[in-house]
């Protein structure tokens, strides 16, 4: 086996440790781990597969911007293995590689429940041991050195060309990689930490082991480490927030502040402190606890249900232009008193119906005549002829006014077919039985033409009457007609053989009695192809003529 050079991974924990120890002590935001745990690629000759997994070690060095968030810098040793034999699919092409790996990144670090473990501490208490899950992310350079071996590879033609086309490149010696990856970090004390995690290392290329060419060029390749670390968090809680105010003489000690403040913050500069501000972000006076009045009514505008408008404090600071006891904004008629039954509005005719919504403001009427004394109703069906979607015919409240005469529950002037019962999605027409729908789908490819041509071979007639049976069957759909052809020959060519082809079905039903505003017909020639042209049966399934019923 390959020693696996220390150097690197030595060299950054004495980095590391030396510019730690000049750190003044604020709130453990650095620490210092061990990695250990395995390295596994995924590239043209591995799998993710326990069988090809690797040693693999290393330092870190981490900064906690604040209790969720923190910076890591990584570096890994390990190596990456792979074999064409541990793979049934890949067993006769008989590659392997081997190549020592030595990666070192940056990555920022989400600890979505670190906040815990630090929480009581900010206020006087005890460390809390705390579970977290975090996600990490970043960037980084690994330095590579594989021994890729073909020897044992077959020895065909295209084989050994893409092999040399590979070897042609020479030895990628370096790499720039992207980790990703997510963890678990258990507090063993309030200095160790204990992190358990597994990461991706997404690469730009697929140069990983030097295969490409010969393997998948078209997929970059990847390695991951997976692992446990061992970590020392370093200083005590002294100025936990960093506000230079050590924590017992700190109000505010989990929040950088002032000394003015004691320690705690003044978001919005207007003297009273965040922590006894009812509107920290937003300045205001000390009579109004620090919340603002945009208004000017002497209500703050977090008690104010109106704040840009002036108002009075009975209607909690909204105004009520009208003097009914009812707000504006709740007032449908604000420029008029009302009453509170009608939501602010008044009643001239006092028939109980505001006279905003009463059709007859000075009349007493009824709400069936929406305020008005009486209604007219051409068709004396009870509906109000303002209301009656056909006021010339007797017709039920449920179709607005109108009649279902085919009992389909679609009214008449919504309905395609008023006098066959049908179904809503075929707007009130029957739907189209299974038997004719047959009949269509066996005339695309059952209309036949003498090749090259718009000319009906002879066994296609009997498919064209059919269809023209059908057609008769329902006399309120129409018919489109379309012309579809293979890729053989000249497109434009193609296109209007597919054009004559329809339009040649679309006479021979209008010679047969078919109406000819009830057809329309196109081509498509070959840009609609539904099997591959490639093929002699994919060129078969495109040369077609398809036959589509629809309500218009």
């Amino acid at each position: 086996m390959k020693k696996i050079n220390l150097k690197p991974t030595l060299a950054l924990a004495l980095a590391a440790f030396s510019c730690l120890t000049n750190i003044q002590a604020q709130h453990q935001k650095w620490e210092l781990g061990l990695f250990l745990g395995a390295s596994q690629g995924q590239t043209d000759v591995q799998n993710l597969d326990t069988k090809e997994q690797n040693l693999a070690f290393g330092g870190l060095v981490r900064y906690h911007i604040n209790d969720n968030i923190g910076l890591r810098l990584n570096v890994i040793q390990g190596k990456l293995t792979g074999d064409d034999a541990n793979y049934t699919d890949r067993a006769t092409r008989k590659f392997t590689y081997s190549s020592p790996v030595t990666e070192g990144s940056l990555v920022g670090e989400w600890d979505i429940l670190g906040r815990r473990r630090y929480r009581k501490m900010a206020s006087g208490g005890a460390f809390k041991k705390t579970i977290s899950p975090y996600v990490f992310g970043g960037g980084g350079y690994a330095l590579t050195n594989p021994k890729t071996d073909y020897s044992k590879a077959g020895k065909s033609a295209a084989e050994l060309a893409n092999i040399a086309k590979d070897e042609a490149g020479g030895v990628t010696k370096g790499q720039v990689v992207f980790p990703l990856g997510a963890g678990l970090k258990i507090d063993l004390s309030q200095k160790i930490a204990l992190n358990l995690e597994a990461g991706a290392r997404l690469l730009l290329n697929d140069k990983l082991e030097d295969i490409s060419a010969a393997g998948n060029p078209d997929k970059n390749d990847t390695y991951s480490f997976i692992g446990a670390s061992l970590s020392y968090r370093f200083n005590s809680v002294k100025d936990a927030d960093g506000d230079g105010i050590s924590d017992e003489k700190d109000a505010c000690p989990d929040v950088k502040g002032t000394a003015e403040m004691m320690g705690c913050p003044d978001t919005d500069g207007d003297g009273i402190s965040d922590k006894l501000d009812a509107c920290p972000t937003l300045a205001g006076p000390k009579n109004l606890v620090g919340c603002p009045d945009t208004d000017g009514d002497g209500i703050s505008d977090i008690k104010d249900a109106c704040p840009d408008v002036k108002g009075i404090a009975s209607l909690k600071g909204c105004p009520d232009s009208d003097g009914d006891g009812i707000t504006d904004k709740d007032d449908a008629c604000p420029e008029a008193k009302g009453l509170p039954a009608l939501k602010g509005c008044p009643d001239t005719d006092g028939d109980g119906i505001a006279d905003n919504v009463d059709a007859c403001p000075k009349e007493k009427g009824t709400i069936e005549n929406k305020g008005c004394p009486a209604i007219l109703d051409r068709d004396k069906d009870g509906i109000a002829d303002k209301d009656d979607a056909c006021p010339d015919i007797p017709g039920t409240a449920k179709f607005g006014g109108c009649i279902d005469s085919d009992g389909d529950g679609i009214e008449d002037p919504k309905d395609k077919c008023p006098k066959v019962a049908g179904i809503a999605k075929n707007q009130g027409c029957p739907e189209i039985k299974a038997e004719d729908k047959k009949i269509l789908d066996a005339a695309i490819y059952g209309v036949v033409f003498d090749s090259g041509k718009s000319t009906f071979k002879t066994e296609s007639y009997a498919i064209l009457n059919n269809i023209v049976a059908v057609m008769g069957r329902y006399p309120e759909y129409s018919m489109s007609i379309s012309g579809h052809t293979d890729n053989a020959g000249d497109a434009k060519v193609n296109q209007k053989l597919s054009e004559a082809r329809a339009k040649a079905c679309y006479d021979y039903l209008v010679s047969k009695g078919i109406a000819a505003n009830r057809m329309s017909h196109t081509g498509f020639g070959e840009t609609k192809p539904k099997g591959d042209n490639a093929t002699a049966a994919g060129k078969a399934k495109n040369r077609r003529v398809e036959f589509e019923l629809s309500v218009k």
